[in-house]
């Protein structure tokens, strides 16, 4: 792990993402938000606003590795929004514990009416934080939990709602960066042009070397020209064997060199019932 993100006297910054507060029987977040949070990491930003916050994970995630960065630019603030009120108290609480209260605001409110948030202010973010429900309705089991339920599959907020909004919140040429499943790309493609956001660099996430791709992030410009960059897939995991002989699961150096985060879990069992890119850190 590169020290730089984590050489801090705050033991929960130390400790990210460990030490987060969740909740106990809601929504749990997974890596696919610590790996959003490293791919929106490519650039300089100047007000972020995360659609569907949850803990605060993701924008607190990029919070962090840009203050690792120790630069000298203009510090970034972040607004997350969520619609669960246990959420949005759990992800002003996370931001009080990294000492990023005066950068990281959680407010309620919903995606679909985002332009009825007092706080919000269309037109003046340069970077949008989405990850969305990407499971639809009547494809897969449904949690009993309902917090589960909204946050994991398009219950009650569908992917064209977060995009929308991401178009109301983003200055001309300004940027969103999501996750997604690559199953449901061509549906996805659709909706970001209905929303004018052009898409610009795609990158693959599979498990292993040897398996298909179980997510993708992306981001796109609001009002860009069209242009995709296709980045080299990202392979997270590779199977090696413990002095005991036990198979387990290793993040790979290139996982961990693009999310340092990673490395707070970066070997597991061998698991065969459960698909590894969903499991909470």
């Amino acid at each position: 792990m590169d020290s730089q993100y984590f050489n801090d006297s705050n033991p929960y910054r130390r400790a990210f993402p460990r030490g987060l507060l969740q909740p106990k029987h809601g929504f749990r977040f997974s890596i696919d938000a610590l790996l959003l949070a490293c791919f929106a990491a490519c650039r300089a930003h100047h007000n972020v606003i995360d659609l569907g916050t949850g803990c605060g994970v993701v924008g607190l995630g990029l919070l962090l590795l840009d203050s690792g960065r120790r630069s000298a630019r203009e510090p970034f603030k972040v607004l997350g929004i969520d619609n669960n009120l246990e959420m949005v108290a759990i992800a002003q609480a996370n931001a009080e514990r990294l000492d990023f209260a005066k950068r990281f605001t959680a407010i309620h409110g919903n995606v679909e009416d985002i332009s009825k948030i007092p706080e919000f202010q269309p037109g003046e973010y340069d970077a949008v934080l989405c990850n969305p429900p990407y499971r639809l309705a009547g494809q897969g089991r449904l949690p009993t939990n309902p917090a589960r339920q909204s946050a994991m599959f398009e219950v009650d907020t569908q992917v064209e709602d977060f995009l929308r909004a991401a178009k109301q919140a983003l200055a001309t040429k300004g940027r969103m960066y999501m996750v997604y499943l690559p199953e449901h790309l061509s549906r996805l493609l659709q909706h970001l042009a209905a929303a004018s956001l052009a898409p610009k660099r795609l990158r693959l996430v599979h498990p292993h070397r040897d398996k298909p791709a179980s997510l993708l992030l992306l981001e796109a410009v609001k009002g860009g020209k069209p242009g995709l960059s296709i980045a080299p897939p990202l392979i997270v995991y590779h199977r090696v064997c413990t002095s005991a002989g036990q198979p387990v699961h290793q993040t790979t150096d290139e996982a961990l060199k693009f999310c340092p985060f990673l490395d707070c879990n970066s070997t597991r069992p061998v698991a065969t019932h459960t698909r590894l890119l969903e499991e909470t850190p």
